[in-house]
């Protein structure tokens, strides 16, 4: 490595170090405001295509700057005629529980939905249950219409409640005995009209059913349609808010394309978005989290959503997302549709077996999924199967890392023997650089010529190397965002393998390497520098064997403890392969020409 290279890697270092200190942070990055009181308020509607079912995607923008000020909502003489005929002004607010050995849920008659879900399997950085519907005061989702181009929302009212009659109260539990349970939420009008919807809930299943059903609202919509909404935004639930904050965006799946929606954390704005095109299902997801939504009887015609990124989660600040399905609504008087929702963990055996397509939202990885997201899936599978004999996580990423080993073997064996005989060729390749060091062109022959004569392969050690990098790129997916790593100890100060291990913390903070100070970056650095070591060719490599590991011990810092203890094996195992390989042993022979029949036959 020459000393421009040495300079170069200096200031990539020092940039990197640079942007993580808190002095240029307050300096580029824009200061933080106050935290801002949000409020919804009435805007025009997209005029949407009423023949939407096969055409291209199309996409609205929009932004509304946030009033600090509460604003009333505006209703119009439209929407009071309509809110006027509502039956049951005396309906009394109740709530109901129901609880199985995986989630607790809270329903309301207000808004007639759900109120909350907490995952009894999975608690957050605050030791509390995840609640994937947080904050919401009525029942989700809600179902709204576009009149006279405003959207009017049934969200404020109770609706009557009925339940099963084996319900004598209000907590339901769901177990082996009673294997569901549903509940009916209605909202009546003076003149005919009604609006029900029925949830059906499982024991032993994240997923839910819901059945939406209208009645005399056929001619009351403007664009032939009703609009049911989802406004809960998930919150984060990992020690690093920014491994929330890489993964959160509202995906959907429209047609047949997969599509993401995102707003800036920084962003100050309400960013509303319209797309047109026939909706398979809409999602939010954090780094292991999911609620979904999936229209089953018919599609959607239409998604907009609405999003911020300056918004306050418990201490911390986070995106907020909502969106709209739009429905189409027919010319009968009755529309009925089924929906299946989904408030679970990213978990893709769970997800795979709904059929929806949600388990493409698992193993992304920015872009390049038709490349590595097979590799993913294939070890995530053999990774949860060997979980099946051996129930400690560490344990198996022991077994696993062997098991890839062995597999690569035959690969990093030919790159490694290929790199011994270049070490043994470096003297006369040093003899070579002499000789011709003012003629490059006979340099570059006689090496080629030296290459042949000795049956050495320049390529040989790189080419293996790159056949196996969507393997290990896969593995890097898997360990970064599989949720079967979250919680699982494995020994000692190993408590989360999902998470950073740390033996303590600095009272001070490093950039790019943070507080928290691990065992596993620190020995998989020394095991990378033992490895590079017995490898280096060139005496001028020096400063990259200890450049490097010192560089990855700072990124690797802040990585899962999982992914951390996996490389750290692989290294070991490597060095261990690279010692079996010994360079005194091998012999520097020319390759024998075969002798060329063609020349003896002439003679």
């Amino acid at each position: 490595m020459d000393k421009k290279t040495l300079i170069a890697f200096a200031l990539i270092g020092f940039i990197l170090i640079l942007t993580q200190t808190k002095l240029y942070k307050s300096r580029v990055m824009p200061k933080k405001a106050d935290q801002i009181e949000f409020v919804k308020t009435k805007k025009d509607s997209v005029k949407k295509n009423e023949s939407i079912k096969n055409q291209p995607v199309t996409v609205v923008n929009t932004t509304q700057k946030v009033d600090e000020k509460v604003v009333a909502p505006i209703i119009n003489q439209k929407e009071k005629e309509i809110l006027s005929k509502i039956k049951g002004d005396k309906i009394e607010e109740k709530e109901i529980r129901i609880s199985s050995d995986i989630f607790e849920a809270v329903l309301s008659n207000k808004g007639g939905g759900l109120l909350s879900w907490k995952l009894r399997k999975y608690a957050d950085v605050d030791s509390q249950l995840v609640e994937l519907i947080p904050r919401v005061k009525y029942g989700l989702p809600t179902i709204g219409f576009e009149i006279d181009g405003d959207s009017v929302f049934f969200n404020q009212q109770n609706y009557i409640q009925k339940t099963e009659s084996f319900v004598s109260s209000n907590n339901v539990i769901l177990d082996d005995k009673n294997k569901s349970f549903s509940i009916r939420y209605i909202l009546e009008f003076r003149d005919g009209k009604k609006i029900e919807k029925d949830f059906t809930f499982y024991a032993h299943r994240y997923d839910l059913d819901l059945s939406v059903k209208l009645s005399g609202f056929e001619n009351i919509s403007t664009d032939k349609s009703y609009q049911l909404v989802w406004n809960a935004s998930l919150l984060p639930t990992e020690m690093r808010i920014k491994d929330d904050l890489g993964y959160y965006k509202i995906y959907a799946y429209l047609g047949e394309d997969l599509q993401d929606f995102n707003v800036s954390e920084k962003e100050k704005t309400w960013k509303t978005e319209k797309v047109t095109g026939s909706v398979n299902w809409v999602a939010m997801r954090t780094k292991y989290f999911l609620s979904a939504i999936s229209p089953l009887s018919e599609k959607g015609r239409s998604l907009s959503y609405r999003a911020i990124g300056f918004f306050y989660a418990p201490n911390q600040r986070f995106k907020h997302y909502e969106y709209t399905i739009n429905m189409p609504l027919g010319n009968s008087r009755i529309t009925q549709n089924q929906y299946k929702i989904y408030l679970g963990p990213l978990e893709y055996k769970q997800l795979k077996k709904l059929n929806l397509g949600l388990d493409k939202l698992i193993m992304r990885s920015g872009g390049y999924e038709k490349i590595f997201r097979p590799f993913s899936i294939i070890i995530l599978i053999s990774f949860k199967f060997i979980h099946k004999f051996i129930p400690n996580y560490g344990l198996v990423i022991i077994l696993f890392s062997i098991l890839i080993k062995l597999i690569l073997y035959p690969l990093t064996h030919k790159s490694y023997i290929s790199m011994k005989k270049m070490q043994l060729i470096q003297p006369k390749m040093t003899e070579l650089k002499e000789k011709y060091k003012k003629d490059s062109q006979q340099l570059n022959k006689h090496m080629m010529g030296l290459y042949k004569d000795y049956g050495v392969n320049p390529m040989g050690g790189c080419l293996p190397m790159l056949l196996q990098m969507p393997l290990l790129i896969g593995l890097f997916i898997v360990f970064r965002s599989t949720i079967d790593l979250r919680g699982a100890d494995f020994f000692w100060w190993i408590t989360d393998l999902s998470k950073p291990d740390s033996i303590f913390t600095l009272p001070f903070t490093l950039p790019l390497y943070g507080q928290n100070v691990g065992v596993l970056p620190i020995v998989m650095g020394i095991t990378m520098f033992l490895q590079q070591k017995s490898t280096m060719q060139d005496p001028r490599q020096k400063m990259m064997a200890y450049f490097m590991p010192f560089f990855f011990v700072f990124l690797f810092n802040s990585f899962p403890s999982g992914l951390n203890l996996y490389y750290t094996l692989f290294n070991v195992w490597t060095i261990i392969q690279q010692k079996m390989i010994k360079t005194e042993d091998m012999e520097l022979k020319p390759v024998q020409k075969k002798p060329d029949k063609r020349k003896r036959g002439k003679r």
